[in-house]
This record gives structure tokens, C-alpha cells and sequence, in this order.
């Protein structure tokens, strides 16, 4: 019983309509909870490069890192897509080459490399290797990378462990310096599309292109998916 059980409101009384009543305290009687002391991985590095210790952020710069490290990064609206691969250049206009950067940081970072793959941020200019970055979208966010240059020093390799590499060839060819594919999209051939572009886009076959040294885990499987009989490095 409380003190509106029972009560009428006046026939001229103004409306005032229900606001609900107060909630049941649902934690009455109830047992209070338990702990145990256990060792959690809290301290390790996420996937993505980022400490999972907290931050001074409460993990703000991680959690947004970790969203574009998964999904891409989102394409800026002021940049016309014609197709799903873009080329990008070092003559390319500022915000291409700007979104390239924000793109190579994403691999520096999870690997912690001292250096961005992508540093032509000045004013265009025109590089005597051809360097280049393509960029590739989808659902509306760049998810693959792949920084490439043009270079006629190269040697072939049969991708086996403690093999060296063979002789010297100088034939011009596209060369890989660095892929990168966004959390979600791995495994799903956006690599093999990456490298597959670059050969089409140089007018050689997947197999002519070489691979900067040191080639990685996930770099020698892509490798041998393109091109089990071996590589060119450089």
C-alpha cells in the first residue's frame, strides 16, 4: 500500500499522462558476486600493433586504429572511384597521395616498421623507378594496399627454406615493396588481385613480378599461390 492506492483524480483535473512507475529494486536478496585472481593476456600486443595496456585515451586511438586496421580505411567523399583499383602516383593529386600515406601506416604500424612505405607528400613529382601504390575498395573503404616500383635487378628464388637466391637478371620489372590487406578481407584474395593488377597494369604475366626481400610468412604463401614453380626478388 502506498499513499496513491485508492486515490481519484478529480473529473477536472488537467491531463497528465502515465510516466511509468518506479521500478522493482531486481537485486533484492540477491548474493553478491565472486572473484578469483588469474593471469589475462592484457599486457600483449593486439593484432593490429596497438598495446592493449590501458591508455591515457581510456583506448580511444586503439579502438579507432582497430577499426580501420579490420575494415580499411573509409574513402574520403571529395575522391572520384571510377572502378575498384586506383593507381595512385607521386604526380597523383594531394588527396590521393594523402589517402595513400593513411593507407602505408596501417601495415607500419602492425609491423612496426621505422618508415612509411609512402612518403611523396610534397608536391608532385616525377620518380625514376616508377613508384607507384594500389589502392583497392570495397563496401565503400580502402581495403588493400600494395606499394610497387620499377627496378631491373633481380634474381630467382624457389621459394624453399635455406635456399638462396640464383643469378643475376636485369629485365625492367614491377616489383612488390609492400602488401596490405584489411583484418576482414584476409585470406579472401585481395592479395592475388593486388599483385595480379600490378602485372597487368606493368604488361608482364604474375610470375615476371619480382618481390622485395625480406619476404614475409604470409608474403611466401601468396608467392607460392602465384607462382609455385618460384619468384623473382630484388
Amino acid at each position: 500500500m502506498d499513499r496513491w492506492t485508492g486515490y481519484v483524480e478529480p473529473e477536472d483535473a488537467p491531463f497528465r499522462p502515465w510516466a511509468g512507475g518506479r521500478d522493482r529494486n531486481l537485486s533484492y536478496g540477491a548474493k553478491p558476486v565472486h572473484f578469483h585472481a588469474a593471469i589475462t593476456p592484457s599486457h600483449d600486443e593486439c593484432t593490429c600493433g596497438i598495446s592493449l595496456q590501458e591508455s591515457w585515451d581510456d583506448g580511444k586511438e586503439h579502438t579507432a586504429h582497430h577499426a580501420a586496421w579490420e575494415f580499411g580505411i573509409r574513402a574520403p567523399r571529395n575522391l572520384d572511384w571510377w572502378s575498384e583499383l586506383a593507381v595512385v602516383t607521386t604526380e597523383s593529386p594531394i588527396a590521393w597521395r594523402k589517402l595513400t600515406y593513411r593507407m602505408a601506416r596501417m601495415p607500419q604500424k602492425e609491423n612496426h616498421y621505422d618508415f612509411n612505405s609512402w612518403s611523396h607528400l610534397d608536391e608532385p613529382e616525377v620518380t625514376e623507378d616508377n613508384v607507384r601504390a594500389y589502392l583497392l575498395k570495397a563496401n565503400r573503404y580502402v581495403i588493400g594496399y600494395l606499394g610497387a616500383r620499377d627496378t631491373g635487378e633481380h634474381r630467382r628464388w624457389d621459394l624453399s627454406d635455406g635456399s638462396r637466391p640464383g643469378d643475376k637478371d636485369g629485365t625492367l620489372r614491377p616489383r612488390i615493396d609492400l602488401i596490405w590487406v584489411a583484418g576482414a578481407y584476409r585470406h579472401r584474395g585481395v592479395g592475388a588481385t593486388l599483385v595480379q593488377s600490378l602485372g597487368d597494369d606493368f604488361g608482364c604475366q604474375v610470375t615476371d613480378v619480382s618481390w622485395s626481400t625480406p619476404v614475409s610468412d604470409a608474403g611466401r604463401g601468396l608467392a607460392r599461390q602465384l607462382s609455385p614453380e618460384g619468384i623473382w626478388v630484388s
